[in-house]
């Protein structure tokens, strides 16, 4: 039964005119005035709820990652385009504790979330280019070894030297633990300033790694960092008793690490402690050195 449109009273579909208020029905046959007033509010109602629960949606989607705190956005930064990454890395580390080439393909993912935040970029990188990630991995397994190597050679010079001037073994047991603890300091800002560039004379050179290394802002996020690493170390050690929970444990660890220091990265470029980094430019230089013949290269 139709309804006036001004009134709610009941009318005739043939009627033009109300019989209560005498408001003229323009359109006796539309939807408007077949449907009950409080039909078409709840109606009104809903189509508003839904209109701004759309917008919020789109408005999240849209929102910048990096207008987050760092350690919101490093937990969620990986995840901002779903979960496969994670649970691609988390099947190769876990084949890669039977074989451990194949988890270089979780290491070489890491290092591109890093170098990701490090350059801005809102979504993190796809799991995919498998030979990429490969490589990726081997760069940054490289690195640590010539950080380690170097460590371990400060180290032994340094025990070596303090033996001979007759300190005591205490003496010599502090002296190699803190030439230790700067190899482990120096590590996120090596594999950071790497994966930002991607040119590895970058990744021990005093203009990018030493300059973020040195920066109040990099000795407050280690400290940070190193708090991160004692509850990846329970959640690891509870994962323990699923036989296969570690392997998921590390990889998204690894993954929240990466953006950690990406994020770390970024802003130190923006305060002006390190380069801007121009992954482009950087590219470009390399493809250009690349194709330049060794006999044309300046000694």
């Amino acid at each position: 039964m139709p309804y006036c449109t001004a009134c709610g009273a009941t009318v005739r579909t043939a009627d033009a005119f109300c019989p209560e208020c005498g408001t003229k029905r323009h359109d006796p046959g539309s939807e408007s005035a077949a449907t009950p007033p409080d039909e078409r509010v709840e109606r009104t109602a809903t189509e508003t709820a839904e209109s701004a629960h759309e917008s919020v949606a789109e408005a999240s989607d849209e929102t910048d990652p990096f207008e987050r705190r760092r350690l919101s956005f490093a937990l969620s930064y990986p995840a901002r385009d779903g979960y496969e990454p994670f649970l691609l890395g988390s099947i190769f580390a876990l084949v890669g504790s039977v074989v451990p080439l194949l988890a270089l393909f979780t290491y070489g993912y890491t290092f591109r979330v890093t170098g990701a935040a490090a350059d801005g970029r809102t979504d993190p990188p796809e799991f995919d280019d498998f030979l990429g990630l490969f490589v990726d991995g081997l760069r940054a397994t490289v690195a640590l070894l010539v950080l380690g190597g170097v460590t371990v050679a400060v180290g032994a010079s340094v025990a070596a030297v303090a033996e001979q001037v007759g300190l005591a073994g205490g003496v010599r047991a502090l002296a190699v633990a803190l030439v230790a603890f700067g190899g482990l300091y120096l590590t996120p800002a090596v594999l950071t300033a790497y994966a930002a560039t991607r040119r590895f004379p970058r990744a021990f050179s005093s203009r990018y790694a030493g300059a973020f290394a040195t920066s109040t802002r990099y000795l407050e996020a280690f400290a940070a960092w190193v708090l991160m690493l004692f509850g990846a170390a329970v959640l690891w050690l509870v994962s323990i008793l699923t036989l296969v929970g570690p392997a998921f444990v590390s990889t998204y660890a690894g993954y929240v690490c990466g953006a950690f220091w990406g994020y770390q990265y970024r802003e130190a470029a923006d305060a002006g402690v390190v380069p801007a980094v121009d992954r482009a430019a950087d590219e470009e230089t390399a493809a250009d050195e690349t194709d330049v013949p060794p006999t044309a290269r300046p000694p």
